[in-house]
């Protein structure tokens, strides 16, 4: 019998690119940076107003728009943060920083060519700038230009050998290109700079896992021992045991840690449903996780469908035919389904 099985690997278990800066919001609008001041009483809204205490004292000093203009996009004021640049470069234009932080704004604001700009001036008032290779190489990645971003990347560790963000930009430029060794190679070293380096334990996690290659185990432990409060990782790890080692015990135990964390994880509580009803035969559990699942979200059609399997199995033929039109009423294409209906309408019980 066939059964739907949940995903292979949940999406990029949500990689924790830190780019550019920590908050990307879109631009506010423009206007004055103080009455956005009056009304901000946190600690961030504190210290923007004590630069501008002191910016009202040496309007002139193009240092302190740089730092409010930081201190705005910490704040994910855009518009702020761009008004504060143009300031700063209308009375100095030598300071590469002011250029990387203007790059920051463009890229913040969604103007990506204005932010490679910024960080090509950056580069050309200081072609070491660390932190500006840096950027313009995960620019690259993100446009794909995989040679470009390589390019940046080899100048990054030329400055600085030990960069375990270089290192993981590398691995996944070769991972997109399709080198998987050389992904993994490069993965490797950032952990090495990097031993709670989270991001390249998990990629090398799921580049063996794709390959059904035990190791994935190996480095699904190290990804959680550098964060483990990520419900995707137990989730990953979980259908890896059940996939390809058949160890259904740590597949569950896995699956229930997901939830622990994110108790409405919805892709969890379906695999506890079919690891119960496909390998260990305990329909009663099984159907009690399927209707977790449905408990959370009524019209989960697959969760229908295989708990109205186990009503079948276990010769409950009304809630078995119950739960197959339920699975036929989100999903009017659902053949499995239409066939279950088939066979319990017509008092045909299905043996395991």
């Amino acid at each position: 019998m066939s059964l739907k099985h949940p995903k292979y690997l949940s999406q990029l278990v949500v990689i924790a690119l830190v780019i550019f800066i920590s908050a990307c919001g879109g631009p506010s609008k423009k206007g004055s940076p103080k009455a956005n001041i009056v009304k901000d009483t946190t600690a961030l809204g504190k210290l923007i107003a004590e630069v501008s205490l002191k910016i009202g004292e040496n309007p002139k000093n193009a240092d302190l728009y740089n730092q409010r203009a930081k201190l705005h996009l910490q704040r994910k004021d855009v518009g702020n943060a761009l008004i504060d640049m143009d300031k700063a470069l209308s009375i100095d234009t030598t300071k590469a920083d002011y250029f990387l932080t203007l790059a920051d704004a463009h890229f913040a604001a969604s103007k990506v060519s204005k932010s490679k700009s910024a960080l090509e001036k950056c580069l050309s008032l200081d072609p070491n700038n660390k932190d500006a290779h840096q950027k313009l190489a995960e620019l690259y990645f993100y446009a794909t230009q995989y040679k470009e971003a390589l390019a940046q990347i080899d100048e990054v560790i030329k400055i600085d050998i030990n960069s375990s963000p270089a290192y993981f930009f590398r691995g996944m430029c070769y991972r997109d290109m399709g080198d998987t060794a050389k992904a993994i190679s490069s993965f490797q070293t950032a952990t090495e700079q990097n031993p709670k380096d989270f991001n390249s334990y998990l990629q090398i996690a799921m580049m063996y896992h794709a390959k059904k290659n035990k190791l994935a185990i190996q480095y699904y432990d190290a990804a959680l021992r550098a964060n483990p409060k990520v419900a995707d990782i137990y989730y990953d790890r979980g259908l890896f045991y059940q996939d390809n080692m058949q160890d259904f015990d740590k597949a569950i135990q896995d699956y229930t840690s997901c939830l622990e964390i994110n108790a409405k994880d919805l892709r969890a509580h379906f695999a506890l449903g079919f690891v119960h009803y496909e390998y260990l035969k305990i329909y009663d559990v099984a159907i009690k996780h399927y209707t977790d699942a449905l408990n959370i979200d009524p019209n989960y059609a697959e969760a229908s469908f295989n708990r109205g399997l186990c009503y079948e199995s276990l010769g409950n033929v009304a809630a078995a035919a119950t739960d197959y039109n339920q699975a036929l009423t989100v999903r009017k294409d659902y053949k499995a389904a239409k066939e279950g209906l088939q066979r319990v309408s017509g008092g045909v019980k299905v043996t395991q």
